[in-house]
């Protein structure tokens, strides 16, 4: 007999055996019974995730540490409930309300005045906020919804005869008016807060798709395809001009008589590279967001001057004393909200706000842009080195885009003898979106790593999400994630048969 198969198999067993464990739970106000969103949940051993909006959490934790570790659930404003994992048999724990004696303001032997705390908030950045390299196992989901207020097109002219007014009526009839997708990932970022620095081990992805809608774009994908291989010559760019406006846009990237050389194997790699690199990008923004030249990035803090500061209230998170400052613009400013201070160290806990008037209201013949909605919240924890680092950082926004006017497209070719125009569209373009996107980061594990462990860490090559057209809460079993919310876990797309 083999001894190697079965030595296999039975380590696979004994590693699933040893990280099987899994604590669905719900975090609640003890007083109001209401959920606590965005508390922090973490093991002693470090690792933890963060209660979504509606107070619910997912933490996995191996069989050794379910019978040595202790579970802490902390957040602003209330007593953290310390628990042995051994001894957890609910899947709803209460959190009480902290009382604060007025003797208990009294910070580090000093009352401070607003000012001189946001001063101190603004020094020593890289002192108490981890900005080297790190080794960070994150989650990522990002929210969409896309609608067509309006959607019209009136042809005016145009020599390509199929691209007649009928012709774009029938289109613009088949495409959704609305479409909403979730995409979700699960890897580990290794790096800083540089573009230089960067590499993303990807491990799992989701996309919950409209397969029917995809499906509807790329047929009219296909019909423009083919009408334009039929009557666009090789070598042409285009001239567009909407009114005084115009450009040039070469055919690059066209669909075009050539044959496509590439193997079924190189397009799903450049599809997988296309993919990480996005997202990494994408990732690595919302990080600068907050983080950029070993300096806070956050306008609030360094615009402060702009905002009418008040200390509204003192608490605690863990034994940490924390000013609670809320703020509202002086003037022409765009957000309100609150800002938590670690009074001991001076350095933001979290910070939430959101606008009170539109960020950006752009309207001029016949173009216009609203970005209406700005949210964001932004939550630190130490590190195993005592500094902070970002645990959960969220950011929505929402904007409405607008074109009524009439755009031209010129085909010109100086190849081909003759006139050098070769075809033209004229028409008439009415056409209203909405967009609301949402981007959540939590990171789970933040470990300050070497420059020598950085070097030698590697970034995958990279994968394709899977697709799905309705919420599966199997697919990340034996994953820490977002919760998702019920709209997420309601989401299902009826299949194309």
């Amino acid at each position: 007999m083999n001894p190697k198969p079965f030595l296999i198999t039975y380590l696979i067993l004994l590693s699933s055996l040893n990280y099987a464990q899994e604590l669905n739970a719900l975090v609640l106000d003890s007083l109001d019974q209401n959920p606590i969103p965005y508390a922090s949940i973490y093991l002693q051993s470090g690792s933890g995730v963060v209660s979504n909006e509606e107070g619910l959490f997912r933490l996995r934790f191996s069989t050794e540490q379910a019978l040595k570790d202790s579970l802490f659930i902390s957040c602003m404003g209330y007593q953290t409930l310390t628990l042995p994992l051994s001894s957890i048999k609910d899947s709803i724990f209460y959190l009480s309300p902290k009382t604060i004696a007025l003797n208990s303001v009294i910070l580090s032997n000093k009352q401070l005045s607003i000012s001189q705390i946001l001063k101190k908030i603004k020094e020593d950045i890289p002192e108490k906020y981890e900005l080297g390299l790190t080794k960070k196992k994150l989650f990522f989901r990002q929210t969409g919804s896309e609608e067509f207020l309006l959607l019209d097109v009136a042809v005016k002219r145009t020599s390509i005869s199929e691209f007649n007014q009928a012709f774009w009526d029938s289109t613009l009839q088949k495409v959704p008016r609305k479409n909403d997708w979730y995409t979700e990932l699960t890897g580990t970022l290794y790096g800083d807060y540089s573009k230089e620095n960067q590499k993303f081990d990807l491990e799992k992805a989701l996309e919950l798709e409209d397969k029917k809608t995809s499906a509807i774009f790329e047929s009219i994908e296909q019909v423009f395809d083919t009408i334009l291989k039929e009557n666009i010559k090789k070598d042409s760019y285009f001239k567009i001009r909407s009114g005084i406006i115009g450009g040039k846009l070469d055919l690059d990237g066209f669909p075009t008589q050539e044959k496509d050389t590439l193997t079924p194997e190189e397009r799903i790699n450049i599809r997988k590279k296309t993919f990480l690199t996005s997202k990494k990008s994408l990732i690595q923004n919302l990080q600068n967001s907050i983080f950029k030249d070993d300096d806070l990035n956050i306008s609030i803090i360094n615009e402060s001057n702009k905002y009418n500061f008040e200390h509204s209230d003192f608490t605690y998170i863990n034994d940490v004393p924390v000013y609670v400052l809320t703020f509202i613009p002086k003037g022409n400013a765009d957000f309100s909200g609150k800002l938590y201070v670690d009074a001991d160290r001076m350095t933001i806990i979290r910070l939430e706000y959101k606008n009170i008037q539109n960020i950006r209201d752009f309207n001029l013949l016949g173009v216009s842009f609203i970005e209406d909605m700005k949210e964001a919240i932004i939550q630190f924890k130490k590190t195993s080195n005592g500094k902070y680092g970002i645990e959960y950082l969220e950011l929505s926004n929402s904007n409405e885009v607008g074109f009524k006017r009439p755009l031209v497209i010129t085909e010109k070719n100086k190849v081909v003898k003759g006139r050098n125009k070769q075809n033209q569209l004229k028409m008439d373009l009415d056409i209203k979106t909405r967009l609301f996107q949402k981007f959540q980061l939590a990171i789970f594990e933040n470990l300050p790593i070497s420059k020598e462990v950085f070097e030698e860490s590697e970034e995958g090559p990279g994968l394709l999400p899977v697709n799905l057209t309705k919420y599966d809460p199997s697919f990340w079993e034996g994953y820490t994630i977002i919760e998702p919310n019920e709209t997420i876990k309601a989401f299902k797309v009826t299949p194309i048969n």
